[in-house]
């Protein structure tokens, strides 16, 4: 045992890692002198979306990576179309409730208002940045009104049909009231049909034209039933994800991708984590992204060492986080260092047992082979949650 705790103490001596001091986040000075050159596209990965801290983080990384290192679309986990809408209307008023309105609600917190101001900043000064989604599936409460807005150019629908499409729409949409009606096969294929019906004459000429088509396409693709993705084991939202992020390339091609969302998506092998779950021919956005772009995709991960987390049932009385198991890399870390934040990355290989666990998709425990399912890893004290803000 003494000596595996030397060699732990050594091989932590080789990580990349930095000491930050808290709020000042200098350990993303470091991560961004990591991430490899060739690489175009980040995905930065939360454990439940509801860290407060961990968003700080990340946001300040995410200001570093354009300043610094050129990136250019910030992807976040929100629906694709009703992001980039919301985003051609932010830059002309600076008016955040459009991206509220389009964000899933747990996702809408005070701490994102700082990226929002960086982001109609820099677009300001002439650095032309993207915020957008790269989710198929609804997350706000403007994707009906959106559609309806461009329907007003469409010849190929009655106004009867445009305002039973849009009816059906709202039934579909996970936020809506009529939530379970989302599920109805008749709301399917009602919104396939009028969806199709468009399509098969409709000629995208401007951006906005691209981006209604391709919504429309990602309702196809979510409603209808396609062999190749109704395998069992296969997450067809994650698969919609990878579609989309063709699609933003296509868009804006030749620039860097950073992409802000659950580690749930982002991880790329989930074959390396134990578990039923796993081990079903699982698909993930990041394993697609993986299988594309190799090495080109460079996925971090974040953790919490300690501190409190959002409590469903009493927001104003957040839970603390449990120990670390004395089997995770959390526990690991605790014992050696007093930083607020730590940083490793796969080209140090962890001197401890292959199979380890970690709680990087939340607050249990997952044994995985770290380097398989992530580049980077980022693990960080007294980690607060945020309180949703009501809209």
């Amino acid at each position: 045992m003494k000596h595996f705790t030397f060699l732990l103490y050594f091989f932590l001596l080789e990580i990349p890692f930095v000491f930050s001091q808290e709020k000042s986040y200098e350990i993303n000075n470091t991560i961004v002198n990591s991430i490899p050159e060739n690489v175009t596209i980040v995905g930065l990965g939360d454990p439940t979306h509801q860290e407060s801290t961990i968003t700080k983080y990340r946001i300040d990384l995410i200001k570093k990576m354009v300043k610094e290192k050129e990136f250019k679309v910030i992807a976040i986990e929100g629906n694709m179309y009703e992001f980039y809408k919301a985003h051609q209307r932010f830059i002309k008023d600076k008016d955040i409730s459009h991206y509220e309105k389009a964000m899933y609600r747990m996702l809408n917190a005070k701490e994102m208002e700082e990226l929002y101001s960086f982001i109609y900043t820099e677009n300001k000064k002439g650095n032309e940045l993207q915020f957008i989604g790269f989710d198929p599936a609804f997350s706000g409460v403007s994707f009906a009104q959106n559609i309806a807005e461009d329907l007003e150019g469409i010849t190929s629908l009655s106004q009867e049909e445009k305002d039973d499409f849009i009816k059906y729409i709202k039934k579909a949409n996970i936020v809506s009231l009529k939530a379970l009606f989302r599920n109805n096969r008749k709301v399917k294929e009602k919104i396939v049909f009028y969806s199709e019906k468009i399509l098969a004459t409709f000629n995208p000429k401007t951006q906005n034209d691209y981006f209604f088509s391709e919504a429309l396409k990602n309702m196809i693709f979510l409603f209808t039933n396609d062999p190749e993705t109704v395998t069992y084991g296969a997450n067809k939202r994650d698969i919609g994800m990878a579609l989309n992020v063709d699609f933003i390339q296509s868009q804006f091609p030749n620039e860097k991708i950073i992409l802000f969302g659950s580690s749930t998506h982002l991880l790329k092998n989930p074959n390396a984590i134990e578990g039923a779950f796993f081990q079903n021919n699982r698909i993930t956005f990041g394993h697609k992204l993986s299988e594309k772009f190799k090495s080109n995709y460079f996925y971090i991960a974040y953790t919490a060492l300690s501190g409190t987390k959002y409590n469903y049932l009493n927001k104003n009385k957040p839970k603390h986080i449990p120990e670390a198991a004395e089997n995770s890399i959390e526990y690991k870390i605790n014992q050696e260092f007093k930083a607020p934040a730590v940083y490793i990355t796969k080209e140090t290989d962890y001197p401890m047992d292959k199979v380890l666990a970690s709680r990087f998709m939340g607050h249990s425990f997952l044994t995985l082979q770290l380097w398989e399912v992530m580049d980077a890893l980022v693990l960080i004290k007294e980690v607060e949650s945020f309180e949703i803000k009501k809209l």
